[in-house]
């Protein structure tokens, strides 16, 4: 594998890709990086095992920071593959007009924009593995492009009339329901079983709450690698953490801890005072009973408003639910993208708790081609 490639990667569901290949399974240890002891991980490990060695296609399916891509990474680094590259596309990250010539390459002039010729994932990952992330975003178009290349291996540069071929194992991954996206007809039924050769779905952290003990550690340890100090957790905070619904899984954990190992206490110590007052009010969205908030006296009650904060309460759990992922949210919904963006900038423009609850908007010059993550909900806003 790249090793420039595993440098760049993320660091998340409670893994990193920077470690050498470790297949321990003694108590704790990590397998190939991945901490968790949990039994429906130790099922994913075995699952690993097994399946790395071949060149079946694999679609990792699960919620947004619970580790995809890394366990498409493990796949990689545990096949005959591992000598070529692992190359990730984020297909929800690139326009759509952009992603076939990201993804098959394209020659000179065959856009607006192309002064000189380019060649895609693909091509790059002949030999290799290519991770399609998000798959379930890509146009019907695409899909036709992308089965015939499961099929044979073929497929053409936009703009080209010549035929390239590559050898390279595909593993894809969804947040989505692809099922439902079938039903639907919003993606191939042919597509989706030529992906789904071997499943593997992989658990939200609130489904396995006895691993954030050990993700917990294994996190201050690889900061600690970083130079940061290294902080302990007092029994009190770990019992917060481990309670906590965490809607943006392994890399919300991780993300805090790196906040906290950063503006820390001088005694390097993580106290039940010292986490977000939200961990401690929060939680797990299956707990909360249905209640009617309101209470009529004699003057009544405003209806409107009171529309306006249930709505407010709904955009905020769905926004949680998707670590902040506002296409997913739009889906958890059932609205289109566009209709939630438009009643997120109208609830900033009116000054909604909804705002003041999800974060300040980020500057419009940090927004220019970054993917939608948890660290700020309403910031394609600001």
């Amino acid at each position: 594998m790249d090793g420039r490639a595993m440098q760049r990667m993320p660091i998340e569901g409670g893994m990193t890709p920077s470690v050498p290949p470790d297949t321990s399974s003694a108590a704790g240890a990590p397998f190939e990086g991945i901490i968790g002891q949990h039994s429906s991980m130790l099922a994913i490990f075995e699952v690993i095992r097994r399946v790395a060695p071949t060149d079946a296609t694999v679609l990792i399916s699960g919620e947004s920071g619970t580790g995809k891509e890394l366990v498409a990474a493990a796949l990689h680094r545990l096949s005959g593959r591992a000598v070529g590259r692992f190359i990730p596309v984020h297909c929800g990250a690139i326009p759509e007009e952009l992603l076939e010539s990201e993804m098959f390459g394209h020659e000179r002039g065959a856009f607006t924009g192309a002064v000189a010729s380019r060649v895609g994932r693909f091509k790059l990952a002949d030999g290799g593995t290519i991770f399609l992330d998000e798959i379930g975003e890509m146009s019907p178009k695409l899909q036709v492009k992308l089965l015939r290349v499961l099929e044979d291996g073929r497929f053409e540069p936009v703009g080209s009339v010549l035929t390239q071929q590559v050898d390279v194992r595909i593993i894809a991954a969804t947040n989505r329901t692809l099922d439902e996206a079938v039903a639907s007809r919003q993606f191939r039924e042919d597509l989706f079983y030529r992906l789904r050769v071997v499943p593997i779905e992989m658990p939200p952290l609130r489904r396995r709450r006895e691993d954030i003990p050990l993700i917990v550690n294994g996190v201050l340890d690889q900061l600690t690698e970083k130079g940061l100090p290294r902080f302990e957790v007092t029994p009190g905070a770990m019992e917060v953490l481990e309670a906590y619904a965490w809607p943006g899984n392994v890399r919300e954990l991780r993300n805090l801890l790196e906040q906290m190992v950063v503006l820390g206490r001088p005694d390097q110590v993580i106290d039940r005072a010292d986490l977000p007052p939200h961990l401690m009010m929060a939680r797990d969205p299956a707990e909360i009973p249905l209640a009617m908030p309101w209470q009529f006296g004699s003057a009544g009650i405003d209806f409107y408003r009171e529309m306006e904060a249930i709505e407010d309460r709904i955009i905020a759990q769905a926004l949680r639910l998707s670590g902040g992922n506002k296409k997913e949210a739009a889906r958890l919904l059932h609205v289109n993208r566009t209709t939630l963006l438009e009643k997120l900038k109208r609830k900033r423009a009116q000054g909604s708790p909804l705002v003041s609850l999800l974060g300040p908007p980020r500057s419009p010059a940090t927004l220019g081609g970054t993917r939608e993550t948890g660290t700020d909900c309403l910031g394609v806003l600001g």
